[in-house]
């Protein structure tokens, strides 16, 4: 399990709930917060944290992979893609272990770590248009 840290997207904060659902049976604990400064300051009950936007989901087929990832890998941060419409898709890092701290107001870790990619599935918007 992992702690699940839902980020506010905009100055007004969307329904988490795509985003929560999108994790079930990974998820241990889940925080809300306003931006990504307020994580390195929350203590976690667990080996890894995730980080997922209140606009975005992760997909079924991600789900799966990342219940096997986070107890099979060796690296310190797992990195996910996310589809961006049409043929366009980006990745940055979104599973960490607990001992990893964020540089303020980004998403990369502090200090040297050990990433692993992801291809086992995407991150996707909550829009539905």
């Amino acid at each position: 399990m992992i702690t699940l840290f839902v980020v506010q997207s905009c100055a007004d904060a969307k329904d988490p709930k795509a985003s929560i659902d999108s994790f079930a049976g990974l998820e241990g604990e889940v925080h809300l917060v306003k931006s990504l400064d307020e994580i390195n300051g929350t203590d976690s009950k667990h080996d890894w944290y995730g980080v997922i936007y209140d606009d975005e989901h992760i997909d079924e087929q991600l789900l799966e992979g990342l219940k096997v990832f986070i107890e099979h890998t060796d690296a310190d941060v797992l990195v996910l893609y996310r589809m961006k419409g049409g043929d366009k898709a980006s990745r940055s890092p979104r599973l960490f272990r607990e001992n990893i701290t964020l540089e303020k107001g980004s998403l990369m870790p502090e200090g040297e770590v050990k990433f692993e990619t992801v291809l086992n599935g995407w991150v996707m918007s909550n829009d539905k248009s």
